[in-house]
């Protein structure tokens, strides 16, 4: 191993930047995500297997993911259970180039969705955050502090609780947000994090986005990704219910750099449940 070092931005897992010399004395750029929360462990303790699972599945497809090189599925090599893949070029964007990327966006949705997964596939079908029971902040679901419209969010939270899954689907990211796309200049050159990948309706991959780009950004910049999105995709509709779900899943991990967006995200809240026709 000629280096390694810590790579900023993780929150659930541990990640290093590795440049390993291969058997042929090329230089490659790898990344270890290492998976140290044991909390989350417990509850799902096949986060690396899965996450390794979904890159092969990808491997074929052109979607900019990283190509997965080994996994260590119980931690008997890494000490707790870890993935390692190519390391892709690029960072995220900053809030101040958003706006100029949300056309790479929407277009990079309906490739992910595109990649078909055999019923070998075995993926697990999506799940709102914070339901199913597995999750102790489940029982945080509640009204937040700030709000002035207590009664709007118990009905989104009804809402959000009394979701089903329709059983079909195709492959979603699960937390598609700009902290996970990267992109070099302004081309897209990767998207990373996959351990949440799923399947389940197009439409909440677009509402995961949609209600960070409405705490980063505005309700403009959101309605402006979901109207290029449904072109790229070749849709006529949108389901608002996506909005409720994303945005209610946000509650009980509220980030900061959602502080000062509460008004605009109550906003993208009542608007999806006008639509919904909510009493």
């Amino acid at each position: 191993m000629r280096s390694a070092e810590v790579m900023a931005g993780a929150t659930s897992s541990a990640v290093h930047a590795l440049v390993v010399e291969d058997a042929s004395g090329r230089a490659r750029r790898l990344v270890l995500r290492r998976y140290v929360d044991r909390e989350w462990l417990g509850r799902e303790p096949d986060l690396a297997e899965h996450e390794a699972h979904v890159l092969a599945l990808l491997g074929p497809y052109p979607v900019p993911a990283p190509r997965l090189f080994g996994v260590d599925a119980n931690g008997a090599e890494a000490g707790v259970p870890s993935v390692l893949m190519a390391r892709l070029d690029g960072r995220p964007a900053v809030v101040g180039e958003l706006t100029a990327r949300l056309g790479a966006l929407a277009a990079l949705l309906p490739q992910v969705h595109a990649t078909s997964v055999p019923a070998w596939a075995r993926l697990r079908l999506y799940r709102p955050y914070y339901t199913g029971g597995i999750d102790p902040r489940e029982s945080e679901l509640v009204p937040p502090p700030w709000s002035a419209r207590p009664e709007l969010w118990e009905r989104a939270i009804e809402r959000h609780r009394a979701w089903t899954h329709p059983g079909a689907g195709v492959l979603l990211h699960r937390d598609y947000h700009p902290g996970n796309v990267l992109f070099v200049g302004g081309r897209l050159s990767g998207l990373v994090d996959w351990v949440n990948a799923s399947i389940g309706p197009p439409d909440l991959d677009v509402g995961h986005l949609r209600a960070n780009l409405t705490g980063l950004l505005d309700l403009e910049a959101a309605d402006d990704f979901r109207d290029r999105w449904m072109v790229e995709a070749g849709v006529d509709r949108y389901d608002p219910m996506a909005d409720v779900l994303a945005t209610v899943g946000l509650l009980p991990s509220w980030h900061p750099y959602f502080d000062g967006a509460e008004d605009r995200m109550e906003e993208l809240v009542a608007r999806a449940l006008a639509e919904l026709g909510a009493p």
